[in-house]
């Protein structure tokens, strides 16, 4: 098979930037071109509707997977002021520390004004907890046997305070009744 010729970029020295230097650049277009700046918002808006609830679910019950109870073990006991951390409560900020960043995306979307969105990956949260607590047999359970209902009925709860939109609400029982999460 002959080999493909490389061909040279339309555009090295911008291929060249670091992240933090292309975000740079591409704000200072956006400040100067109204014109592109609606462009890139349609652009931005377009990328950020691609919302895969099963993709976050995996994703969320796998780094929940990942938390090794030896970890848990290892910062608990004793606190710098006197205190005590059990490792129960250790377990419970771990699986908190996880789940965060993907609330924190989901509430994101709400204050994007994208509700199906937050909707979407609302649903992957909870079937990314429901689908940790079924398939796996991590020793985080003996710690925390209620987190995950816990954690479950509160984002549910949560999510359905912020959102204020019964269309919505009924939208999420519906999946996850479909998914058996009910």
């Amino acid at each position: 098979m002959p080999k493909r010729k490389k061909t040279a970029s339309a555009t090295p020295l911008l291929d060249s930037l670091s992240a933090e230097q292309t975000q740079a650049v591409l704000a200072r277009l956006i400040c100067d071109d109204p014109a592109l700046a609606a462009r890139a918002e349609g652009v931005a808006r377009d990328f950020l509707r691609i919302v895969d609830s099963e993709k976050i679910a995996g994703s969320l019950a796998g780094d929940l997977a990942e938390i090794e109870i030896e970890d848990v073990w290892k910062t608990s006991g004793r606190t710098r002021d006197g205190g005590y951390l059990y490792p129960s409560e250790r377990a419970w900020e771990m699986m908190d520390e996880v789940v965060a960043p993907y609330k924190e995306e989901m509430t994101a979307y709400l204050r994007r004004g994208m509700t199906d969105e937050s909707r979407l990956s609302c649903a992957g949260i909870l079937l990314g907890i429901r689908r940790f607590e079924r398939n796996s047999d991590s020793e985080l359970f003996d710690e925390v046997p209620d987190y995950c209902d816990d954690a479950f009925s509160s984002i549910r709860e949560e999510w359905e305070a912020d959102v204020g939109d019964p269309g919505q609400v009924r939208l999420l029982a519906r999946f996850l009744e479909e998914k058996g999460l009910l």
